[in-house]
């Protein structure tokens, strides 16, 4: 199931693009827009898989709201508009469609997505033993070293990297990132927190800090966290 929201200033088109939400069963609409900063609320708060996207709209365009926010949402642009075709695949949209848009149309871009997001590996280890990952964050590939990062958050669906210096957002599992991290430098201390052993300042029974972050360590990780705080290292 992919949580769409489409955004768009003619409520007509929001309403066709509805009604072609309805009809497709993995597709669920979790919010409409009537422009990109209403749009960006409601990526705050709300998890989002795919964006149906307007591109001439008033004070920003559909274009612009890609170039100037961290986007990681596989975008449809939906535009009657052809002149835009090209600049928009550069920004590595999912489909260019052009209104009217047909159902049959509709569909095959939302196949593609769903085959995209179903089949992604947004997380790439370059060789069998780096000391460093490739994540895919905002339309490009960022090296990220494995000494650099404190902390990995899950988010649902996605996940969030907190470096030395900066946050990556990245369309992702945890156990996909675990997958790809060595063993002797990290640990898994929750469900939804993977942590830099190195990063470590203080740890007590629930809780452990890495600088300024509180994380919760979880019933089932206590062992992990005890072995650590006695330098057993990670069996």
């Amino acid at each position: 199931m992919l949580n769409c929201l489409i955004v768009d200033d003619e409520p007509l088109a929001r309403k066709q693009i509805e009604r072609y939400v309805g009809r497709i069963p993995f597709l669920k609409l979790t919010g409409t827009a009537r422009n990109p900063a209403i749009a960006k609320e409601i990526l705050k708060s709300e998890l989002v898989d795919l964006i149906f996207l307007d591109i001439k709209m008033p004070q920003i365009s559909g274009i612009d709201f890609l170039r100037n926010n961290d986007i990681f949402q596989q975008v449809i642009f939906i535009t009657a508009f052809p002149e835009y075709a090209i600049e928009s695949f550069e920004l590595e949209v999912t489909d260019y469609l052009m209104k009217p848009v047909t159902f049959e149309r509709f569909l095959k871009a939302s196949e593609k997505a769903l085959a995209k997001i179903s089949g992604s590996q947004t997380i790439k280890s370059i060789h069998s033993q780096p000391d460093f990952l490739y994540v895919k964050c905002n339309q490009r590939f960022e090296k990220i070293r494995f000494d650099d990062i404190l902390f990995i958050e899950s988010m649902l669906n996605y996940i969030i990297i907190i470096t030395k210096n900066r946050k990556y957002t990245v369309y992702s599992s945890l156990k996909a990132i675990e997958n790809n991290l060595p063993l002797n430098k990290f640990a898994k201390i929750h469900k939804s927190y993977m942590i830099g052993i190195d990063h470590i300042t203080t740890i007590e029974t629930h809780q452990i800090h890495i600088k300024d972050y509180i994380l919760p360590v979880s019933r089932s990780h206590k062992r992990v966290v005890l072995q650590i705080a006695l330098g057993l290292g990670l069996s």
